[in-house]
């Protein structure tokens, strides 16, 4: 869908209007264009920093490297030196750089490992590397701070350092945002560095465009496997897969090297099949409440494909009204669509159709974190979603495979279309990027936790909302 605004905004006339009543002007946000590669960082300038005491600059300059991102770094402050000597024993190259003067060029990214900071007091390191480069993120510039988890930390005021950078990135990525720049945190448990390389390849990227402001937590152990087609050889379903955002994660899991099977309602089968024929996708039109929905998806995954390796839990619904005046079919059909059925197909695949090592993906929303008025059935479920996945987190790792959610905020989509016009504007608006996101941003998403790339994640929810104002 259009958002005429952001062109507006963008023409030459309308850029002039728009300056000159002081309304706010939404970027252009750069997304990601074809498959992932082996070097998605080639060509890329960025800046790498760490506080002194720093544990994981050896695992984040070796991920950088690989990814073949070229590494500036302020040789004056604190820090540097434990930097200087992982680079040294990594053969990583390292070019130092002044933080004044016009020639100065913008950071197209910038990571700082802060796993040093121990008290209070030193997060002063951590203004004192930021505070002079705030000005050089360039437009749709990517910031990452890598942290421990607070959880992990044996004293209270070492967690209450790695507690803060959470706000410390949240209110970075609103001051960045109107540039399309983002920022995020990654919080890394002890026995989690293997997930390091694949969470920056994805957060770095163009394919995180609207995701900012959020803590991704590493605490699960995995190989990340092949960084081209890292889908290659894996089958993935996708629900609600006709239209909309499944269309466009079932295009997503394709381009990546997955066989696709497409699930919709049988009255949906005509467009079902005009997605899937795009990529060479296969089809499985059913209703997922129907009693024997699980079984029927068992079976074709079984017999056709030998199994699945991604699932992702797409499909879903509103029946938008106030609790008083809500009829209960409104109700039932929303909990059945958004929650129980996902719940009872997982039970199903877990006995029979499911592969070990399998990753699974549930489409949750803000509107289950922050809640909307008219939304209290939909907003249960998407909430629900979220628990659901944290608990189902040791099971799937116990079988080697992992469940996450992806938590969207205002997508453009023919549902959000329909919304009256001032809603619809200030839902694009309220966000530090100012303007809507596309299906193909949770595509990318989903993408990201279906894969090796995302090793290290389990258990979590990643908002897709630009850092909304409501639930961001």
């Amino acid at each position: 869908m259009t958002d005429t605004y952001l062109e507006l905004s963008h023409s030459a006339w309308g850029n002039a209007f728009v300056s000159l009543l002081g309304l706010p002007k939404p970027p252009r946000l750069k997304r990601g264009e074809g498959a992932w590669s082996e070097r998605p960082l080639d060509g890329q300038a960025g800046v790498y920093g760490a506080a002194e005491g720093g544990q994981l600059s050896p695992a984040l300059l070796r991920a950088l490297h690989d990814a073949g991102a070229s590494l500036r770094v302020r040789p004056e402050l604190t820090g540097f030196e434990a930097v200087k000597r992982a680079a040294a024993e990594l053969n990583v190259t390292l070019t130092g750089m002044p933080v004044t003067g016009e020639t100065v060029p913008p950071a197209q990214f910038i990571v700082y490992d802060a796993s040093g900071l121990s008290r209070p007091e030193r997060l002063h390191e951590l203004y004192e590397f930021f505070q002079p480069l705030a000005a050089r993120i360039a437009p749709n510039g990517r910031v990452v701070i890598v942290t421990r988890t607070p959880e992990s930390a044996s004293e209270a005021p070492r967690a209450a350092c790695a507690a803060s950078l959470r706000g410390f990135i949240k209110s970075l990525g609103k001051e960045i945002g109107r540039k399309g720049a983002t920022a995020n945190l990654i919080e890394v448990a002890p026995g989690s560095e293997a997930g390091l390389a694949g969470a920056l390849r994805f957060l770095l990227s163009e394919r995180a465009a609207y995701v900012s402001g959020q803590p991704l937590v590493l605490d699960a152990k995995g190989a990340a496997g092949s960084w081209a087609a890292p889908l290659k050889g894996k089958t993935a379903l996708v629900t609600g897969a006709a239209r909309g955002i499944g269309a466009s994660i079932a295009e997503v899991l394709a381009r990546e090297g997955a066989q696709v099977i497409g699930v919709d309602r049988p009255q949906e089968e005509g467009e079902l099949a005009a997605t899937l024929a795009r990529f060479a996708g296969a089809g499985l039109p059913l209703d997922i409440t129907a009693a024997d929905a699980p079984a029927r998806i068992a079976a074709e995954c079984r017999s056709r494909f030998g199994g699945l390796d991604v699932i992702v839990h797409n499909a879903g619904i509103t029946r938008d009204k106030t609790l008083r005046n809500m009829p209960p079919h409104f109700w039932d059909q929303v909990i059945e669509v958004n929650l129980a059925a996902i719940v009872r197909i997982n039970e199903q695949l877990l006995q029979d159709g499911l592969k070990d090592g399998a990753r699974m993906v549930c489409i949750s929303s803000i509107g289950g974190i922050a809640g909307n008025p008219g939304q209290t059935n939909y907003g249960a479920t998407k909430s629900g979603v979220i628990g659901y996945v944290r608990a189902m987190a040791p099971l799937m790792a116990q079988r080697g495979g992992a469940i996450n959610a992806v938590a969207p905020g205002f997508i453009e989509t023919a549902m959000t279309a329909q919304m009256p016009a001032v809603p619809r504007i200030m839902g694009r608006l309220l966000s530090s990027v100012m303007q809507g996101g596309l299906p193909v941003d949770i595509a990318e998403a989903v993408g990201f936790l279906a894969s090796g790339y995302a090793s290290g994640v389990n258990g979590q929810t990643l908002r897709v909302c630009g850092q909304h104002l409501s639930g961001g």
